[in-house]
């Protein structure tokens, strides 16, 4: 294995623990991720510019349509960061952006909030926060799938 996946697997443990210790990640660890993401995907096969364009445009739709619901929901506006979401989230989700085709982005955003939620209702008994480490779990989901992704050569979620 090359240096820069072992660099990528590093910041996403550092993401998990961060962010289920602290509730908060360290802003350069997104940036790290972003960055290396363009060392570990094959700039030939892929046009990065577009699947940041369509990754990105999801993630800000989604999160439009988030803060319209629940705005509408209370009868008042509310800042996504304030009430749901938090800005490492948002980092994170965007620093990941290089990694997946947007079917593959979707499913891979629809599956961490799954398994997010499942891991906060089994983790329910040590976790003393009311708040979702979601930057935390769902590095911790997409170390397990680069893992998947790089040993077994079956149906690759990412692009590495």
């Amino acid at each position: 294995m090359k240096v820069a996946p072992i660099i990528l697997l590093l910041c996403l443990v550092f993401i998990f623990f961060q962010d289920l210790k602290y509730r908060r990640i360290h802003v350069i660890l997104p940036f790290i991720i972003f960055s290396i993401s363009f060392l570990v995907v094959p700039l030939k096969k892929y046009d990065l510019v577009e699947i940041l364009l369509l990754n990105t445009g999801f993630f800000f739709i989604t999160l439009g349509i988030l803060t319209l619901y629940m705005s509408l929901k209370t009868k008042k506006f509310l800042n996504p960061f304030e009430n749901y979401f938090g800005l490492g989230d948002l980092l994170f989700y965007i620093a990941i952006t290089p990694l997946f085709l947007l079917k593959n982005y979707i499913l891979y955003f629809i599956l961490s909030m799954l398994f997010a939620i499942l891991m906060q209702l089994g983790l329910k008994k040590f976790i003393k926060e009311e708040t979702v480490p979601l930057a935390g779990f769902s590095a911790l989901f997409l170390f397990i799938i680069l893992l998947k992704d790089n040993f077994i050569d079956f149906q690759k979620i990412t692009l590495l």
